[in-house]
């Protein structure tokens, strides 16, 4: 590559960082997001969602969500439809851990069966 290609190839790469929307940076002691996203997210396409409160290396709550697809987007935390999207998550993520929760007691109920068919009891004699 030409010398005169290298600052042409980094000005279009700052570029397109800059122009993305809900923009993720990982950086230590930072903030992760440096803007939010305006766009609908549906319940259906996440994949996670991550909530970081207010710390000592970023003053304002993040809520971060990856799309089934591997994307990850910052979403603002004080709008309506972000604060019905989590309760829906929350709600999601609840019903998900006991319908585990009763296919695990399910499951301890059958090998409870299936151990005390395997040990038939014995009779006295006497």
């Amino acid at each position: 590559m030409k010398k005169s290609g290298i600052p042409l190839l980094l000005s279009i790469i700052f570029l397109t960082l800059l122009g993305g929307q809900g923009t993720l940076i990982m950086r230590n002691r930072r903030c992760f997001c440096i803007n939010t996203s305006q766009g609908t997210i549906h319940l259906k396409s996440l994949k996670d969602l991550k909530q970081f409160a207010p710390s000592p290396s970023c003053e304002k709550t993040e809520i971060i969500v990856t799309m089934k697809n591997g994307d990850q987007t910052c979403l603002n935390p004080d709008s309506a439809d972000v604060k019905e999207l989590i309760k829906e998550w929350e709600k999601q993520v609840s019903q998900k851990k006991k319908q585990k929760k009763g296919k695990k007691t399910q499951k301890s109920r059958k090998i409870f069966k299936v151990k005390k068919s395997q040990h038939p009891h014995q009779k006295k004699t006497t």
